[in-house]
């Protein structure tokens, strides 16, 4: 049984009518993180906007005390910084655990997010089996998986083809590539051009996707990237870097990927490269730190 935290009575009824409209109302970085949260079956564990004391959690899991904030730039001046301490320290002191990420951080590197968030969950595994990274995609069209559900497997096939990307600064020059599993060789690589890691993921899986197609090959493609793999699902690179002359010719690139996406029907299926159980990807570019 849940021991339900909320609001003090005298101010109940007025958070209360702020959290309804904040549920109504949310962020695309809310919006995003909450879509992760229910395709990966955590919705039921979270919920959105709860009154705790006189404060309102964006996310908060109450039987593992951990909430969940996502913040917009007004949280950068000096009078909310103050105020964000203090509402973390009264959360900390009711034994909650609070991650705060940005509203870019969601967006634009929601790996990195997810990834904080599972490790999080994993310190309590008595409680709350935590998946690993790889199993926090998306789950993937029929057209593009084998209905795994989003879940990473335990078994790996070696008659295969893996991705990735690298990008030394967000943005700042990025490169992708495909390697055979089987045999370890590089079937292709492409830049380094001034781009994202995002956007070299999501080209990495589609190249490899359109080569395969067009050597009448079918092969599965592991990519250990939740934000690429939500992209060709949607069969869109929702990214926002800046588009002038520098990054002209990436978008040109870009385009033609997801007209292809459009346009065509992959006959390999994309899984999600079970890092926990088989270590680095290893298209992997081995810059992590």
């Amino acid at each position: 049984m849940y021991i339900y935290e909320t609001a003090d009575c005298a101010s109940y009824e007025q958070l209360k009518l702020l959290s309804q409209k904040n549920r109504k109302n949310p962020t695309e970085a809310e919006s995003v993180l909450w879509k992760w949260l229910q395709e990966n079956h955590y919705n039921h564990k979270f919920r959105r906007q709860h009154i705790i004391g006189n404060y309102i959690a964006d996310f908060v899991n109450l039987k593992h005390k951990l909430i969940i904030e996502v913040d917009g730039g007004y949280h950068k001046l000096p009078d909310q910084e103050r105020n964000d301490q203090e509402r973390t320290a009264f959360l900390e002191g009711k034994g909650f655990t609070v991650l705060r990420f940005t509203n870019e951080e969601v967006l634009f590197n929601t790996d990195s997010v997810v990834n904080r968030i599972c490790k999080t969950m994993e310190k309590d595994k008595k409680t709350i089996p935590s998946p690993p990274p790889a199993q926090t995609e998306v789950a993937p069209p029929p057209s593009l998986g084998r209905g795994s559900g989003g879940e990473a497997s335990t078994v790996r096939t070696t008659s295969a083809w893996c991705v990735d990307a690298a990008c030394s600064g967000n943005p700042g020059q990025m490169e992708y590539r495909g390697v055979d599993l089987g045999t370890g060789k590089e079937l292709f690589h492409f830049g380094p051009v001034l781009g994202t890691n995002n956007i070299g993921e999501f080209l990495a899986i589609v190249h490899a996707l359109a080569l395969l197609k067009k050597l009448g090959l079918v092969r599965t493609v592991y990519s250990d990237s939740f934000t690429a793999r939500t992209w060709v699902q949607k069969k869109h690179c929702k990214t926002t870097l800046v588009r002038n002359a520098q990054t002209e010719q990436l978008y040109q690139i870009i385009a033609r990927a997801e007209l292809w996406l459009r346009t065509n029907e992959p006959n390999s299926p994309v899984e999600v490269w079970n890092t926990r159980e088989w270590g680095e990807i290893p298209a992997d570019f081995g810059r992590k730190h």
